[in-house]
């Protein structure tokens, strides 16, 4: 028996997890899903441990499996000839580039459309293609906090984590990039014509939040107070230190840094103005941030007080740096990367009036989806029976009266 994608053609061009993932779905499913990785480098999630005896990486087993490898350089000329044939013969184009990047590659919507019309092209993304973060790069942490889920999760102890500990929002992101691409290749079976799909780390996460989310911004649902936060240190990357923690500001809102690999902490130490710890021996290596912990991170606590939240993110902003609000739901709802990519969005509610409601965390851009309201117990029982079930307006009074319905 055969699988249900067979025949279905995926040239995958992403990389790490979000898109690698989506694509996975694809593939375990039965399409032939052709990675297209950067030559003598590949997909860094190869360097990802841990590793087997044989030197396998887990990371990049879970995410690829399935899948068949080419190595192109798609920097010249010659290698992008590559990619656009095998796009001209191919049903699905995946990539998870920062946006912008595949516009400058040449690898585009709308370039590879004109290739091939029937093209589902999906773009993986951190925050949406819209707004003020639209072209920002983003991490799976940064998808918690600003989501609004890492603002409802907190210990016994009354402490905040930097994260469940696992890639809630790369999962998610490509669970729901998977089904935008289903989605998109069965509305292609009726009309010929592919379309983009987009999905990011930001609104998959709320929507897997789902009515606890919705709850938040209900009037009455009520917010979360926030607690003390704390640290969360893993060990990732060889002996490179991968540190996440929380800390409150000046105005008391709750910031995440993200000091993952002694690069970003350079530019983090930097961004704070702590540029003696750079230098600093205890800070050196695994060993060394493992060993002195809690004098690094009551350091960067006592440093991070001194500015208000705002002022902080443009800090590390400008310094490319990582840091991110841990939003609360209804904070969430009202960032403005949030509004402009309608993933809080607002309608009117027969009982309710006007209210804010969850958007639609896959983005079809040509055949959009839509929001309504929940239906009242039964509202529909003799449009159903009269349209699909086709039964006579006198059949459906008896059943009434026989209380059948």
């Amino acid at each position: 028996m055969g699988l249900a994608l067979e025949g279905i053609r995926v040239i995958d061009l992403t990389q790490f997890q979000q898109g690698p993932c989506a694509t996975l779905l694809l593939a375990d499913m039965g399409a032939e899903v052709i990675k297209v990785e950067a030559r003598g480098i590949g997909d860094p999630g190869r360097r990802f441990g841990p590793f087997g005896p044989g030197g396998t990486s887990a990371y990049f087993e879970a995410n690829n499996r399935n899948k068949k490898s080419m190595t192109v350089d798609t920097r010249t000329d010659k290698g992008k000839e590559i990619v656009y044939r095998l796009v001209k013969k191919a049903d699905v184009f995946a990539q998870n580039f920062r946006p912008g990047v595949a516009e400058r590659l040449g690898f585009g919507y709308e370039a590879l459309s004109r290739l091939n019309p029937g093209i589902v092209y999906l773009t993986g993304s951190a925050f949406g293609l819209k707004g003020p973060m639209g072209k920002k790069p983003g991490y799976d942490a940064v998808g918690q906090a600003m989501s609004g889920m890492m603002g409802l999760i907190w210990t016994p102890e009354g402490l905040a984590p930097t994260s469940l500990g696992f890639s809630v929002s790369d999962q998610s992101g490509a669970f729901l990039l998977g089904f935008g691409a289903m989605v998109a290749l069965f509305e292609r079976e009726r009309t010929g014509r592919g379309q983009e799909v987009d999905v990011s780390l930001l609104g998959s996460t709320m929507a897997l939040v789902g009515w606890t989310f919705q709850g938040q911004i209900t009037p009455g649902g009520g917010g979360m107070r926030f607690q003390v936060p704390r640290a969360r240190v893993t060990r990732v990357r060889g002996s490179e230190a991968g540190i996440t923690s929380s800390h409150f500001t000046k105005d008391g809102k709750p910031l995440l840094l993200i000091l993952n690999g002694r690069e970003l902490q350079v530019k983090s130490y930097k961004a704070m103005g702590l540029e003696n710890l750079i230098a600093d021996p205890r800070f050196e290596g695994w060993d060394g941030i493992k060993a002195n912990l809690n004098t690094l991170l009551t350091t960067i606590d006592e440093r991070i007080r001194t500015k208000d939240r705002e002022e902080w993110l443009r800090l590390f902003d400008e310094g490319e740096a990582i840091a991110a609000p841990i939003h609360s739901c209804p904070e969430a709802a009202a960032h403005p990367q949030v509004v402009a990519n309608e993933y809080v969005t607002e309608i009117d509610h027969p009982k309710e009036g006007r209210m804010k409601v969850l958007g639609l965390p896959v983005k079809m851009h040509r055949t959009p989806g839509r929001i309504g309201v929940a239906p009242e117990l039964g509202a529909h029982t003799d449009e159903i029976l009269s349209s699909v079930a086709e039964y006579t307006a006198e059949e459906i009074a008896d059943m009434r009266k026989q209380q059948v319905i």
